[in-house]
């Protein structure tokens, strides 16, 4: 018993791993929910030929699986995911065994349209609602989200497991029970199921394959849409500051009022800049003065200050030189970052010194903003602003008229640009809410700062990551697909494709099945018919052979009194009494004797007892022979008949010329009672079918049919079994047609005349056999 299950469950985990597998590889995007509804079918099969022995096989090769999925395919099959879709392939298995135990047990799935339509039906839509069901959860699981619609989801795998079962478990059952059908039907019926799968699957693939090129082409789109933006939007605050910059760089001194003028026609309402500052180089002698100038011209007490340690604002330290924040704009909700040192800036957040060196804008590293009592992080752009070289050939007097020039290294000051990205990414993100979402940080140091968003899965997403340089920073943008595809809005032409594919490998399917249903179908009639026949046959047989032994035995028991009548009369005769009545009874006598060798000789016929021969004779002596014996009749008295024989009838045939004797015979006898004529015509022809096989035909019609209309009344009114049943003559000539391989009818002329037909099978005689006839004949006469 163990060897013979140990097999069973070395292919039954082939199969498990090799559709599984197979499973994932082909249905695009790779998940976890591709190979249940395969899977599920592929055991449904099995277990309906080997019992429960593949679920084993299940049970055992599932951890290899999982490690199988993680290793090659980089899918988290964890233990919640695998019980799942174990049970799943073991309730699907179960309950496709229940639904379909009787067609399998009686062997009735293919014996007809009817079992095979609702075996179908049982094993593909209805079998496959277990694993579309359970997949949901596991889709869930998988793409770590409750929400959306999955419907797509549960379609596919139920249109690939009803697939895989309507194709998988007919070719299984085909090689159980090979002995029920023809070895042709079984290649016929799996060779084109297999290419009909075949034809599917590529149909299938084709169309996965452009719905996921369709997908990719959307999801780059957005991708280099996101990055366009963003470095669109930094360039605007770069060009902010390189036009604040060009400001100071043109004018002699400009004033606050000029400052908040351009300020404001350059800071558009929505900008990402929250603020425009200006911070000019004051050397440490010019500290003092600097203060109190300020006070008077911004109207509020100024003190150079810097950040302390723990957040605060202090006065700054001594230093050889500062750079406080003079100029803001707007003022409103910016006014606690005036006089803030940018030197006190930490050297890792903005080094003051790299944006004199660069002499091109520089972007600081994120920092929560003095004046921001949100703690939004923020970003400085800033740039140093050098007294252009043609200005060093001025006066000292026109040099001193500027605030704190270091004469030395032309620098006049800081423009500073306060940037605040997070209301941009926020509708960045909201215009691309239905396509992609956005995770920002910025990973200049060893320690990444978040800019926007948080990290987001990636299961069944479409995942890309672009590094950019924002003026001596890096962002680091990672985009993703904002649902995963199962989750997605799909087109019309994939549900097409999914749906009219489906139905239409079902349909091919049951469509190649119910001709090998209705072959078995015919097959199962031929046979009924056959037992009926043979059962008729027999019962045929037993009643011919009942009256054949009652004929037979009435013929005895009628021939000892004609005998005994013959007997007498020939005494009578002998004694010289020889007047009317005795020849009367001479004549019935006789007549009762050619009835009874009539009735023996139908009997013999229908019961096969009587065999035509294939004699050669001579046919035109023949007829000869038999005109002469119809004139010399007493029957035939008042009566004439003309032979008209077509020049295509040979001298000699192959045939039993006793029985032809008979048959013409009856044809005339009945020729004269049914048209009520007493001359005829005799009509005889040949007609060759192949070159030694020839039918003779005998036609029998009133010699003047111009006189025979006012007769032939009767005629048309009755049929051919009425005219066999009246005319015994007409009975036996269809009994001799028959015998000599032919037929006998009633017709009509186109002159409305009754006209009787008879055709019998002949055969020409060769030249040997008319030369020994010849020769047979020569010698009775000598």
């Amino acid at each position: 018993m163990m060897q013979l299950h140990l097999p069973r469950i070395f292919i039954s985990a082939l199969l498990y791993l090799a559709v599984s597998f197979s499973a994932i590889w082909l249905i695009n995007p790779q998940s976890l929910v591709n190979f249940v509804g395969p899977s599920a079918a592929l055991i449904s099969g099995l277990l309906l030929i080997w019992g429960i022995t593949p679920l084993i096989a299940v049970l055992l090769v599932s951890p290899i699986l999982a490690f199988g999925l993680s290793y090659y395919f980089h899918l988290e099959a964890n233990l919640a995911v695998m019980i799942i879709a174990v049970l799943t392939i073991i309730l699907q298995g179960y309950w496709t065994k229940q639904l379909v135990s009787g067609f399998i047990q009686y062997k009735k799935w293919l014996t007809s349209r009817k079992h095979l339509f609702f075996f179908l039906i049982r094993i593909g839509p209805i079998a496959s609602l277990v694993s579309a069901s359970s997949v949901l959860v596991i889709a869930m699981l998988d793409n770590q989200l409750i929400t959306g619609t999955f419907f797509y989801t549960f379609v596919h795998t139920w249109s690939t497991s009803m697939l895989a079962a309507v194709f998988f478990i007919p070719l299984l059952l085909l090689v159980k029970n090979a002995e029920q059908f023809k070895f042709t039907k079984r290649f016929f019926v799996s060779f084109t199921s297999i290419l009909g799968g075949l034809a599917i699957l590529l149909l299938l693939k084709t169309s996965q394959h452009e719905q996921q090129n369709y997908r990719e082409a959307l999801f780059k789109q957005s991708k280099m849409e996101v990055e366009r933006i963003v470095l669109a939007e930094v360039d605007a605050v770069v060009n902010k500051i390189n036009s604040l910059s060009a400001l100071f760089k043109a004018s002699d001194k400009v004033s606050l009022k000029e400052f908040n003028l351009f300020s404001e026609g350059i800071l558009e309402q929505g900008s990402s800049v929250r603020a425009l500052e200006w911070a000019p180089i004051v050397l440490f002698n010019d500290r003092i003065s600097f203060e109190q100038e300020s006070s008077i011209v911004l109207q509020k007490d100024f003190y150079i200050r810097e950040r302390s340690a723990n957040g605060t604002m202090v006065l700054a330290q001594p230093r050889t030189r500062y750079a406080p924040l003079y100029y803001v704009y707007p003022q409103y909700n910016n006014q606690e970052a005036l006089g803030l040192d940018v030197y006190s800036n930490p050297e890792h957040i903005l080094s003051m010194q790299a944006i004199v060196n660069s002499k091109e804008v520089i972007a600081s590293a994120p920092i929560t903003l003095v004046q921001d009592e949100l703690a939004k992080p923020g970003m400085l752009f800033s740039k140093a602003v050098f007294l252009p070289p043609e200005d060093n050939k001025l006066s000292g007097n026109y040099a001193q008229q500027k605030l704190s020039i270091i004469k030395n290294g032309k620098l006049l000051g800081f423009v500073v640009a306060v940037a605040q990205f997070d209301r941009f990414f926020k509708r960045l993100a909201q215009q691309k809410e239905q396509e992609v979402s956005f995770f920002i940080q910025d990973v200049s140091s060893s320690k990444p700062h978040i800019l926007f968003g948080q990290a987001f899965p990636t299961v069944n997403r479409h995942v890309d990551t672009i590094t950019i340089e924002v003026f001596s920073r890096l962002w680091q943008i990672s985009i993703a697909e904002k649902k995963p595809w199962f989750s997605q809005t799909k087109s019309w032409q994939a549900w097409a494709v999914l749906v009219g594919g489906t139905f239409g490998a079902v349909l091919f399917q049951m469509l190649v099945l119910m001709m090998a249903a209705y072959s078995s179908e015919l097959g199962q009639q031929v046979d009924i018919k056959t037992r009926a026949l043979i059962l008729a046959k027999e019962s045929s047989e037993q009643k011919s052979l009942a009256k054949s032994n009652f004929l037979h035995n009435l013929n005895k028991e009628l021939r000892v009194p004609l005998l005994a009548m013959k007997s007498f009369i020939e005494q009578l005769k002998k004694k010289g009494i020889n007047n009317i009545q005795v020849t009367g009874i001479s004549h019935a006598g006789s007549n009762v004797a050619l009835l009874l060798d009539t009735m023996m000789d139908l009997s013999d016929i229908e019961s096969g007892k009587i065999t035509a021969k294939e004699d050669c004779f001579d046919f035109y002596g023949f007829l000869q022979r038999t005109e002469s014996i119809l004139k010399a009749s007493n029957a035939y008295a008042g009566k004439s008949i003309v032979f008209l024989i077509d020049e295509s009838v040979p001298h000699y045939l192959n045939s039993d010329e006793l029985y032809i004797q008979k048959l013409l015979n009856a044809l005339i006898e009945s020729a004269h009672h049914l048209l009520k004529v007493d001359t005829l015509r005799l009509s005889i022809k040949l007609h060759k079918h192949k070159l030694a096989d020839t039918s003779l035909f005998f036609t029998l019609s009133p010699l003047n049919p111009a006189l025979t209309h006012s007769n032939e009344q009767g005629f048309h009114e009755q049929n051919h079994s009425d005219l066999t049943a009246d005319s015994t003559a007409l009975a036996m000539a269809v009994k001799y047609s028959q015998l000599l391989g032919g037929d006998t009818s009633l017709g009509t002329l186109s002159s409305g005349a009754g006209v009787l037909n008879a055709s019998i099978q002949v055969t020409i005689s060769s030249s040997e056999q008319q030369e020994i006839q010849q020769g047979l004949i020569f010698d009775l006469m000598s």
